[in-house]
């Protein structure tokens, strides 16, 4: 079955951000808009590691974590950058024991909610996505 991608113009809420080519581009675009988790203090606080792939669907990205006051291992969590420019948890916080599993996760989140419509990440309409 074929899906119809909507126009940016179709759609009724803003919902579009510029494609994220690279994961530079998004921390770029987070920082101009005020905000700081990708700041080194903020990363070195969390023992925070970022994907270096591109973002999927120009969004979606696994950053890991670790608790090293207490020897945890390393734990693994999906996020997606919001229109304001802000950093959404998708599912649980360290939720994913194993690299693998949250980024296969994160991409399957990615190809089921964005698409890329020219030089934009559109949110795909509720109506649009797959059962």
């Amino acid at each position: 079955m074929s899906t119809t991608l909507p126009t940016t113009t179709e759609l009724s809420m803003p919902t579009a951000l510029p494609y994220f080519w690279r994961m530079y581009q998004l921390e770029r675009f987070h920082w101009s808009r005020g905000f700081h988790f990708f700041d080194g203090d903020t990363k070195r606080f969390f023992s925070s590691r970022i994907q270096s792939t591109p973002p999927y669907k120009g969004r979606v990205f696994v950053t890991s974590e670790r608790n090293t006051f207490s020897n945890d291992p390393r734990y693994y969590t999906v996020r997606c950058i919001r229109l304001d420019g802000s950093i959404e948890t998708i599912g649980e916080f360290q939720g994913f024991s194993t690299r693998y599993n949250a980024h296969a996760y994160a991409k399957a989140y990615a190809e089921e909610n964005f698409a890329r419509v020219g030089n934009e990440s559109v949110r795909l309409p509720v109506e649009n996505k797959t059962a």
